[in-house]
């Protein structure tokens, strides 16, 4: 990490930033934060704090005669829409999240599904 994730200001960023449901006790509501303060280097507030893990390696075993669609289904999308995940993939090439490949290299696809978070 390039910063201290256990800074007093982090740490009350993070609580913060997390919606701790109103059917909780006061006293689980106050386990939960600490909880969270505990864990506090796990959560990002931003992309440009998601770093690759050395070593790890995501593997998916596919039999070699599965054939995935690579045809993207895509629902079409706003204008405002489009702005907002133009911004977001601009944002995760710039921190490295991800980085774009040729198309003949695609092994998968699927759709995106914008939601309303329920909070």
């Amino acid at each position: 990490r390039k910063s201290n994730t256990f800074t007093t200001a982090h740490v009350e960023a993070v609580v913060a930033a997390i919606h701790i449901g109103d059917d909780l006790s006061p006293g689980r509501k106050i386990i939960i934060q600490n909880l969270i303060k505990e864990y506090a280097d796990c959560f990002a507030l931003s992309m440009s704090e998601v770093y690759h893990v050395p070593g790890a390696v995501h593997k998916i075993n596919v039999p070699r005669d599965k054939i995935f669609n690579t045809k993207v289904h895509q629902c079409p999308l706003t204008p405002l829409q489009c702005t907002y995940y133009d911004g977001v993939l601009d944002q995760m090439l710039e921190v490295g999240v991800i980085v774009p490949i040729a198309a003949d290299k695609v092994k998968c696809v699927s759709p995106t599904t914008l939601a309303q978070k329920a909070h």
